[in-house]
């Protein structure tokens, strides 16, 4: 029996060489495309606009105000009612006349009239406007104002509140001008009593003050102003 023999060309052929092969390449490719690309140059075409340029104004240095005398005086000019205090009384008092003897100047008891009056009435305290003087800094911002002295600017009676109760003389009748010396009379009395009281007097100066302060501040141009009294 023949012995079948196997010759070099009819063994299988090795595989491994081939897989080497495919590693190799597929290395290669992965190398390759992981590679970053260049960066394209991208031509930006130049600007032919004009760059704007802002300017900033600077700021504007504030307007001085300037205050006048002529200008406080119109602002204080409706004050006049405002700052002047009022006081309210009810007076009563008791008043007697007698006549002389026509010969002697002795009092003749068959003259003697009186009794008593009652009434009511307001005096008016205040200062007279025209008469307050100003010195304005306008620097500094102040206003000096120097007030007068209060004085008593009216002083009514109400007429419809007398009250009289008398006897009278057939021989001394009491008229209509009697009763109005009278009561003038009791007026001046009346306003030297308030005017001595001190502590209603610096009310009403403290008042005075008060509504030019007010006013001052209340108006827009003197607004900023300090005010002073003298």
């Amino acid at each position: 029996m023949e012995e079948n023999k196997t010759t070099n060309s009819e063994k299988r052929a090795n595989p491994f060489p081939v897989l080497i092969l495919v590693l190799a390449l597929c290395v290669y490719a992965v190398i390759y495309f992981s590679k970053p690309k260049k960066e394209e140059l991208i031509e930006t075409p130049e600007s032919t606009e004009t760059p704007t340029v802002v300017i900033t104004p600077e700021p504007e240095a504030p307007i001085k105000t300037t205050v006048t005398v002529e200008e406080i005086k119109s602002i204080l000019s409706p004050a006049s009612d405002l700052i002047t205090s009022r006081y309210y009384y009810t007076n009563a008092a008791d008043f007697e006349s007698v006549k002389n003897w026509p010969i002697f100047s002795v009092e003749n008891p068959f003259t003697r009239s009186g009794g008593y009056i009652m009434y009511d009435g307001v005096v008016s305290v205040g200062i007279d406007i025209s008469q307050i003087s100003y010195e304005v800094d306008n620097d500094q911002q102040i206003i000096t104002v120097s007030l007068p002295k209060e004085k008593v600017l009216a002083h009514e009676v109400d007429n419809s509140s007398v009250v009289t109760d008398a006897h009278v003389s057939m021989l001394n009748i009491l008229d209509a001008d009697y009763y109005t010396k009278l009561i003038a009379g009791l007026q001046e009395e009346t306003e030297e009593k308030v005017m001595s009281n001190n502590a209603y007097m610096k009310e009403v100066r403290q008042n005075t003050e008060t509504v030019i302060k007010t006013l001052l501040s209340a108006t827009e141009l003197t607004s900023e102003y300090k005010v002073r009294f003298k």
